[in-house]
């Protein structure tokens, strides 16, 4: 007699087994300090409850959305800084829910459930990078609760308010990542050519209706999400550091072809049966397959051919998908060259996928907490910038302000001061090319000559300033001669990593071998 499970309890045991997937990938990195991004949303966040804005008061590279995810977790948790990375591993979760069941809808049963157990990690993968609570992890509800309304609209029928309800999801994926627009321009544009094919025989049926609705829900979410940022000054401080910063930062080497081939050659080096699965969709595709590789090849074109991993997680969704449906592919043309029954076969394919997907960074899941954070921030500040954020908590009141030389913002977030000048972060002083990053570094000095901070923590770690032959050294020489002449070193993090310690007083001697080392003004009488 065949033994079988019903059908409800296959279900139930399929959600246990991907809730402890989920755990397993985050057991011992949620509570991890926060990283240089983190830390710069949670700052924003922060300035938000005190009354201050983001980009006039904060160099902030990203749209508003993911400092009001930030801030919604905050005004929940208020005492806990990894509150963040829980708000986002829920977006994750609800995320991966949605594309199940699209892909249900679109697919049926058995690929659903293989595109929920691939996307599980590949967004929480690849080498654990995806632990931090980043714009991208937010951005996936809803950027996928867009393309549901979509789904659901063909499937069940649709109307004037699923346009208006699309528009108002697009326009806040747009408000956390502008360059989410490829994937939103797809979406839109098939379903007018639907709803284009379907207006030549209903009247009923307006395009132009349903563009006005769904514009009119765009407008009035990217409204809500910038509105507070445009009585000041017209919204000026937000298209600079948003747009204008972030088109010369796109110039440099961390995006383009080579930074597009080096990042490809990765994901290959360690996925590279999840490359091959998606082939297997295109002999005899089924229904929808096009429009899912549209969504692919647009999910790519908003990673900006970036080198950074993160940028990926936009991507993952659509692959994830491809894959369950090119594993159904592959295991019908296997079965015809093998004798094999064709589920055993997609059952071994999916099975060799999700190995693969979990043997490449398997040495990091038994880690302890304590143990994964030393480890993964071995050459990183984040460990012992909460140590010295501390320290300096401990030695300045309130109401100091603090300049922090580098980009590690999470030490004023930690701290719970604020900077004299809305550059929190250096990389506007050293990627925005030369004569941009010289318009900074003289905007930097004169704020610094006009309010100078009661204290300031030097960053010396190389990636917390990203210099280039091309860097203008103003700012360094500035730096260098207020802080011999106006400032007295109180101590330093001695040796750079999670293993030293804080020593004070620092002699000048051991200030070069310092990760961070902290500063204080001068009495003047």
């Amino acid at each position: 007699m065949k033994f079988e499970i019903p059908g409800r309890r296959r279900a139930w045991l399929g959600i246990l087994g991907l809730v402890l997937l989920f755990a397993a990938l985050r057991w011992n990195n949620f509570n991890a300090p926060l990283i240089r991004d983190e830390g710069e949303y949670a700052y924003s966040a922060r300035l938000l409850q005190a009354g201050l804005l983001p980009y006039q008061d904060a160099f902030l590279q990203k749209p508003p959305m993911v400092v009001y995810s930030y801030l919604f977790s905050y005004c929940l948790l208020p005492d806990v800084f990894w509150a963040p990375r829980l708000l986002a591993a829920l977006f994750a979760a609800a995320a991966t829910v949605l594309l199940g069941w699209m892909a249900r809808l679109e697919f049926g049963k058995g690929p659903a459930w293989t595109a929920v157990w691939l996307m599980t990690p590949m967004i929480l993968l690849p080498s654990l990078d995806q632990f931090i609570a980043n714009t991208e992890m937010f951005m996936l509800l809803p950027m996928l609760a867009t393309v549901a309304v979509y789904i659901h609209s063909r499937h069940h029928g649709g109307s004037g308010r699923h346009w208006l309800a699309a528009g108002f999801l697009g326009g806040l994926t747009l408000c956390y990542k502008y360059t989410s627009l490829p994937v939103l321009l797809v979406v839109f544009a098939a379903w007018s050519l639907e709803q284009g094919r379907l207006a030549g025989t209903d009247k009923r049926v307006t395009l132009w209706r349903c563009w006005a609705w769904g514009a009119l829900g765009g407008l009035g979410a990217m409204a809500l999400a910038l509105g507070c940022f445009l009585p000041r000054d017209g919204g000026r401080a937000l298209w600079e550091c948003t747009v204008a910063f972030n088109r010369a930062y796109a110039g440099t080497q961390l995006f383009g072809m080579g930074a597009w081939k080096f990042t490809l050659s990765l994901f290959w080096s360690k996925w590279w049966l999840l490359f091959l699965l998606p082939l297997g969709a295109l002999p005899r595709p089924k229904p929808r397959t096009w429009f899912w590789l549209a969504m692919l090849a647009g999910a790519s074109a908003a990673t900006g051919a970036s080198v950074y991993w993160q940028y990926y997680i936009t991507v993952m969704p659509f692959w994830a998908l491809l894959a369950a449906v090119g594993a159904g592919g592959w295991a019908e043309c296997l079965a015809c060259w093998f004798h094999c029954p064709s589920p055993l076969i997609r059952r071994a394919l999916i099975g060799g996928a999700l190995a693969l997907l979990l043997l490449c960074d398997a040495g990091w899941m038994p880690r302890s907490p304590k143990n994964f954070a030393e480890t993964r921030f071995a050459d990183s500040p984040f460990v012992e910038a909460r140590a010295v954020a501390g320290r300096l908590a401990e030695l300045s009141s309130p109401d100091d302000a603090v300049f922090v030389a580098g980009s590690e913002p999470e030490i004023l977030f930690y701290a719970g001061r604020y900077s004299p000048n809305r550059f929190i972060i250096a990389y506007p002083f050293t990627v925005a090319g030369p004569a941009l990053a010289r318009r900074y570094q003289s905007e930097a000095i004169r704020a610094l000559q006009d309010h100078p901070p009661a204290w300031i923590v030097c960053a010396n770690p190389p990636e917390s300033w990203t210099r280039t032959p091309e860097t203008p050294l103003d700012i360094f020489d500035f730096l260098d001669r207020i802080l011999n002449r106006d400032y007295v070193c109180v101590g330093g993090w001695l040796p750079p990593g999670p293993e030293g310690r804080w020593k004070e007083p620092l002699p000048a001697s051991e200030f070069s071998r310092c990760s961070l080392v902290l500063f204080k003004r001068k009495a003047r009488f």
